[in-house]
């Protein structure tokens, strides 16, 4: 290609020529684009993003012979990345509009920033952003270019600062480019095509070509900067709220259902009937649990999509296997965050060895005539009240962390009242324990609770605690109900697998804190089965911005202090 072109009396196809065509890169560029039609959706997105804003930064920055090999090498990769087995099904799954201008962008940013980079340490590139680059200050150039660098994460996050921070450098750059290139020799009449070789003829209109190099991309920047901007969550009005629970009775039967109903909360609502509560921390959308729907497979990919527009990376948080598997041959990474314990209440039953510690909570309760009271926060009595408002405010004192909420309730949740209390009070009135019960319904009609809150008096009767949940799987099997769980175990394993390290990491930090190890075990007792929660996201290299959105998400008045102190337990 390049020898047609010096034939044909191309300057820049002369120039590139004298260059060596082939570089270790080249390779490089072929293999990665070929690898990349094997990875997962998101994640080939990504790879081929890298390798082509670095083949088209060389390309229009050096433009030397192995800059033209190694575009057409990554051209070629591509191809044969499309042939073959392995590569994972996509059916139906593309990113949106605002998330390919995103890339565009950035993308836009970071060739200009190469380019005013490169000129100052490649004095050999002859590319086409070579010229309006010169252009600019030698001083200024490298912070025009640490910038735009800046600018392109920032868009690349959907933020309003990187959009005009990356607007006001290429603006600067286009109006030095053409003012230098253009304006000035015009003016001072340098700039004509009388008494010019061929050659310099040419070279004259590609440097006048390569000066609206960088108005172009301002225009194209001006173009896409509304669409890369990140959204804010939607707050829910109250028809929003009403339009939940009318979901939530056809098919809220989900472990964390009731839970979309929580202060905090955006919703989001399919066509065809189906709801996802979700939180945005961080540019980062977390589901509260599995969407309420019928369909989840559906469910997911349009709530997928929603985010995607949105500016926001989407993370289904704590969803069953459903929604997992149907995310998984999408191609999304997913990692175990716990597991739900839920107990068939007809198969339940004291009887047997593994249940002794249950059979004595329940016959010392007899014994010291503590009794179970099935109520709502509304219709308690003042005075017990006030002990369950003074339970739940003292659970938290002399903790190193404060109070998780997203899928942890507290007190604000226990009001709710469709939520019911199952209450451990003994013959003087004096409350042991409270635990809270959400609701979960199927086509209209209630089939089980789902446990949240557990607060113990520190001098209760020990057993208490078993004894109160005894006491509502009881009262579930005398209603009828098939279903009662003890709700998710954050960090636990699932059957059959161990801890990954960044969970046994996780448990470390956190056990002293919340104790989910022996919540794990406490659970154990009452012969729950197991159902895995996963945490599905577009891509593995997300997690390192997840995990931080998430641990805000849970603790948004979390202190760096009392990180420290959180992190020192390790030792």
């Amino acid at each position: 290609l390049l020898s047609a072109g010096a034939a044909l009396g191309e300057p820049m196809s002369e120039e590139a020529l004298t260059y060596q065509p082939w570089t270790p890169s080249v390779t490089s560029a072929a293999l990665l684009m070929a690898v990349s039609g094997h990875l997962r959706p998101a994640s080939r997105r990504t790879l081929r993003w890298i390798v082509v804003t670095a083949v088209a930064a060389l390309l229009l920055t050096t433009g030397h012979a192995s800059d033209v090999s190694r575009a057409i090498a990554a051209g070629l990769g591509f191809l044969a990345g499309t042939v073959g087995h392995g590569t994972v099904p996509v059916a139906g799954w593309r990113p949106s509009a605002q998330a390919r201008w995103r890339s565009t962008l950035s993308s836009v940013l970071l060739v200009v920033a190469s380019a005013l980079a490169l000129v100052a340490v490649a004095p050999n590139a002859t590319g086409p952003l070579v010229w309006p680059c010169i252009a600019v200050d030698p001083v200024v150039a490298p912070v025009a270019a640490v910038l735009l660098l800046v600018s392109a994460v920032l868009v690349w996050r959907g933020r309003a600062l990187g959009v005009i921070l990356g607007a006001s450098v290429l603006a600067a750059v286009a109006v030095v480019a053409l003012t230098e290139l253009v304006v000035l020799p015009a003016l001072d009449g340098t700039l004509g095509w009388s008494d010019l070789s061929t050659e310099e003829a040419d070279w004259q209109f590609i440097i006048l070509l390569s000066a609206a190099v960088p108005a172009v991309a301002t225009l194209v920047f001006a173009l896409g900067a509304q669409a890369v901007l990140r959204r804010r969550a939607p707050l829910p009005t109250e028809a929003d709220r009403e339009r939940l629970r009318s979901v939530l009775r056809s098919a809220g039967d989900g472990t964390f259902a009731h839970m979309a109903t929580w202060r905090g909360n955006s919703y989001w609502f399919g066509e065809d009937g189906s709801a996802v509560a979700y939180r945005v921390r961080d540019g980062v959308a977390f589901t509260v649990g599995d969407p309420i729907t019928k369909n989840p497979a559906a469910a997911v990919r349009a709530f997928a999509a929603f985010c995607n527009s949105g500016g926001w990376t989407p993370a289904f948080y704590s969803v069953h296997d459903d929604a997992a598997a149907a995310l998984q041959t999408a191609g999304w990474a997913r990692m175990p965050v716990g597991t739900d314990s839920v107990i068939d209440v007809p198969d339940f039953t004291l009887s047997g060895r593994s249940r002794q510690d249950l059979r004595t909570a329940v016959n010392r309760a007899g014994r010291e005539g503590l009794s179970a009271s099935w109520t709502s926060y509304a219709d308690v009595a003042p005075h017990l009240r006030a002990q369950i408002e003074t339970l739940c405010a003292g659970w938290v004192d002399g903790r190193q962390l404060p109070e998780m909420g997203f899928t942890l309730g507290g007190l604000n949740e226990l009001i709710d009242p469709e939520v019911r209390l199952m209450l451990a009070v003994d013959a003087e009135d004096r409350v042991h324990v409270v635990t809270s019960w959400l609701p979960r319904y199927r086509d209209g009609v209630l089939v089980g609770w789902t446990l949240d809150v557990m607060r113990r008096d520190p001098k209760a009767m020990p057993g208490a605690m078993e004894f109160t949940i005894v006491s509502t799987i009881q009262h579930a099997a005398a209603d009828g109900l098939p279903i009662v769980s003890l709700s998710g175990t954050p960090l636990a394993a699932h059957d059959g697998d161990t801890c990954g390290a960044f969970t046994l990491r996780m448990k470390k930090v956190f056990e002293p804190a919340y104790g989910f190890a022996s919540l794990e075990r406490f659970k154990a007792k009452f012969g729950a089965r197991h159902e895995s929660l996963w945490m599905c996201y577009p891509q593995p290299m997300q997690l390192s911005v997840i995990a931080p959105a998430l641990l805000r998400t849970y603790m948004p008045s979390l202190r760096l202090t009392s990180a420290i102190r959180a992190v020192r337990t390790l030792a």
